[in-house]
Formats: structure tokens, sequence, C-alpha cells
């Protein structure tokens, strides 16, 4: 059985259960990219999306991954909260524009 970190609200683990991050996780990703692809304005050929990794305390973190190196890699995380997703679907509605389909 394994260990599993405790965890927030209902709210919150029903949103995880939902973008099925935390079996994918448990699977052994070791990140998970959620929801649309945007391009960087400043920058058209890199694309991000929100990113779920566990940090070494083994807790469920989210943030944003680009492909500005040419492969996927998580650039930037916080701890998971409902609060941290919102932010960081605005921030990428902020700064890229909505890419409808991005070739791997």
């Amino acid at each position: 059985m394994k260990n599993k970190p405790a965890r927030g609200s209902v709210k919150r683990d029903r949103l995880l259960e939902e973008l099925g991050v935390v079996r994918l996780l448990d699977d052994g990703d070791p990140f998970v990219l959620i929801g649309p692809t945007y391009e960087e304005r400043d920058d058209p050929n890199v694309h991000m999306r929100i990113a779920f990794v566990r940090d070494e305390e083994r807790r469920i973190c989210v943030g944003y991954a680009s492909n500005q190196s040419g492969e996927w890699a998580v650039e930037e995380t916080e701890v998971f909260t409902r609060r941290a997703y919102e932010y960081w679907q605005r921030r990428l509605k902020r700064i890229g524009d909505y890419v409808p389909e991005v070739k791997k």
C-alpha cells in the first residue's frame, strides 16, 4: 500500500480526481500536463501548459511547463491549492495565446 500524503479539502481532492493527476503521478509520470496549450507572446515557438508534479515531500504541486528547450519541462510550481491552480490558469492566459493543437 502506498503512503498517501495528507490532503486538503473535498473540493480540492475532487478536482485532482477529475483531472486524473494523482493516478498519473502515482503511476510514475514525472509530471502531468493539463488543459489547453498556449504560445508565449514574446516567442511563439515556446508553448506552455499547466503542470502538476510531486515535490520532495510528495506533495502535489501545480505550475506550468514549457517546451522552450525542445522537450516539455516544468518551469515553476507551488503546492497545489484550488487558488494556485486558478492563478496558473489566469497567468498562462495573460502571457500567452491559445493554440488549438500542438504537435508533440
